[in-house]
């Protein structure tokens, strides 16, 4: 299926009054092969796979979002675009033993490793923080250079330009599914409330 196609099916879904936001975000998000392997949907199971096997955790748990699932992005800045050279693959743990080990360390770090905070340092954490409150930990966010940090950044590098592809590969962590779908959910309701259309 091309991107217009793609496009098309997903603003008559947004159009169609008798699909909640939930329906939506559960059809384009949660199901279906992205995108960017549409031609070789074994690759979606192998970059879960090798994300699955890093983090000790089941493949369900990991899933693509943003244009190279879509095909297209719906973010405000750039809607509707279509994925391009410059894209990235956006991959997302789905997790709350992850998200717990990374909140622990992060807490442990933060509040007896580093107590003293720069502005630009302090200005980074409380971007961290508002998306934390959503039950999502982005490790861009991430206040300060600390070892699971560095760990982190290094294995995404590290599967990045190869075997997926020449594309950027990033990641995220949600502490459970309802986060999840919420976030996406809320997109949703601003496409459709916004007559984006």
């Amino acid at each position: 299926m091309t991107i217009e196609e793609r496009l098309d099916n997903f603003k008559v879904d947004l159009k169609d009054n008798t699909m909640s936001n939930l329906q939506i975000t559960r059809r384009h998000f949660s199901f279906g092969t992205p995108y960017i392997f549409d031609k070789d949907e074994s690759k979606y199971y192998k970059i879960k796979e090798k994300i699955a096997d890093k983090f000790l955790i089941h493949t369900d748990s990991v899933k693509m979002v943003g244009s190279a699932k879509l095909g297209f992005s719906i973010a405000p800045h750039k809607l509707w675009k279509p994925l391009n050279d410059e894209s990235d693959i956006d991959m997302v743990i789905i997790s709350n033993d992850i998200f717990d080990l990374y909140w622990k360390e992060l807490f442990e770090f933060n509040n007896i490793d580093h107590t003293s905070r720069t502005e630009e340092e302090d200005k980074q954490y409380k971007k961290f923080i508002e998306y934390f409150f959503r039950g999502w930990i982005r490790p861009d966010k991430f206040p300060f250079s600390y070892s699971k940090k560095k760990e982190w950044f290094e294995f995404f590098k590290s599967i990045s330009y190869k075997e997926f592809g020449e594309k950027k590969i990033t990641g995220a962590i949600y502490r459970e599914n309802y986060f999840f779908e919420k976030y996406h959910e809320s997109n949703i309701k601003n496409l459709r409330d916004g007559g984006l259309l």
